[in-house]
């Protein structure tokens, strides 16, 4: 996946999925039906990523 520039992730990676989890689980239930752009929180999983290592 990538973002453009230089923020890209790949996942079969060791810890993208996690991160992805980690990310879905720091922000909470979405309360009741509702659609979520999966791509919206690639540019923080990925700052994330490159700042962790």
């Amino acid at each position: 996946m990538a973002l453009g520039g230089h923020a890209a992730l790949d996942a079969h990676e060791p810890g993208v999925v996690r991160a992805f989890a980690d990310e879905a689980l720091r922000r909470g239930p979405l309360g009741g039906p509702a659609e979520l752009d999966g791509w919206e929180p690639l540019p923080t999983v990925a700052a994330r990523r490159a700042t962790d290592g």
